[in-house]
């Protein structure tokens, strides 16, 4: 059996996260993580590895353009 993918998702709308989270999780295939903060989210990028980043556009502290820039 293949590892499963790491996801984390930066967006700052909790209700977003959490389905997203459960869908993607339902299928078996993939690790969810989430976080509501760009700055926390780019500190997981770092430390957790995800394959896929989705990104927010528009957050309060860092955007999700600058998060793609940083990556």
């Amino acid at each position: 059996m293949a590892a499963k993918k790491r996801i984390l998702i930066i967006d700052d709308e909790q209700d977003f996260c959490f389905f997203v989270k459960r869908n993607l999780e339902a299928s078996g295939d993939f690790e969810v993580l989430t976080s509501n903060d760009g700055k926390v989210g780019m500190e997981m990028i770092v430390t957790k590895k995800p394959d896929l980043v989705l990104l927010d556009v528009v957050m309060p502290d860092v955007t999700g353009p600058d998060i793609a820039e940083y990556l």
